[in-house]
């Protein structure tokens, strides 16, 4: 009996442990992804937020802090400014949903990884520089993403899935995203570019936008070609002059 005891009490430990561990394990990678990676900067009118992949949407409060995961939906006459760590800063207009699905900022390695999903409605990105070629800022809308190395640009999805990319400093690469993520392809082989031009057009398709050009994605996955564009009467629609002003005030618009 006492042999029979000893091991069952050797077993209790030993799962006592595994358990134990399982727990620290889980909570670390809680608190690893409860990390602050920004800042809800300005919010006029409703806006929601839902953590990862479940549907279960609260008010989300100017000052508040936003995470690795967050869904930040805005609704009717709404816009919400976000700061990243790194001081970029990320805009939705009216009735848009943004995805930030991996946001890592490492001060140590002066690196920073900004992976965001549009899936509907417009955004404004005004990217900080990126120190390291190891850093990237990429924004996704199923059908299109776009690759920036500090600059000031906007996305807008339509409903019918139509993307359009407009660039108002610095270069924004654009790509069909389905053919895009090609295993292989590299940062260094769509980054290192000279100017606006097209960059490859083998089995996938690259475009590099200037400053003050657009380009647009259909929903099939089909690109114009960068074209140049004038800025929107403020009468008529003053989302890009009032990114302007918030730009200025945080000494972004160069």
């Amino acid at each position: 009996m006492r042999n029979y005891s000893s091991r069952y009490a050797a077993v209790f430990v030993l799962a006592s442990a595994a358990a134990a561990a399982a727990l620290w394990i889980a909570r670390g990678d809680a608190e690893a992804a409860d990390q602050t990676i920004g800042t809800v900067s300005y919010l006029q009118g409703p806006a929601q937020r839902a953590r990862g992949s479940v549907d279960k949407w609260s008010q989300l409060q100017e000052k508040a802090s936003v995470f690795q995961g967050d869904r930040l939906k805005t609704g009717d006459d709404a816009r919400l400014e976000a700061t990243l760590a790194d001081g970029s800063k990320l805009r939705l207009a009216a009735n848009s949903e943004l995805n930030l699905e991996k946001m890592d900022f490492s001060k140590k390695k002066a690196t920073k990884t900004v992976k965001a999903k549009l899936v509907i409605g417009r955004l404004w990105a005004s990217v900080t520089k990126l120190l390291s070629t190891e850093s990237k800022f990429e924004v996704n809308t199923g059908n299109a993403v776009a690759g920036v190395r500090g600059t000031r640009f906007t996305a807008a999805k339509e409903a019918g899935g139509q993307t359009t990319v407009k660039v108002y400093s610095g270069q924004v690469l654009v790509s069909n995203q389905p053919i895009y993520a090609v295993k292989g392809h590299t940062k260094a082989n769509r980054v290192e570019v000279a100017g606006p031009q097209e960059v490859s057009k083998n089995q996938w398709e690259e475009l590099v936008a200037g400053a003050m050009q657009m380009v647009t994605v259909a929903a099939n996955g089909d690109m114009q070609p960068p074209a140049s564009f004038a800025m929107a009467e403020p009468g008529k629609d003053d989302w890009e002059a009032w990114n302007g002003e918030r730009d200025k005030v945080a000494g972004l618009n160069e």
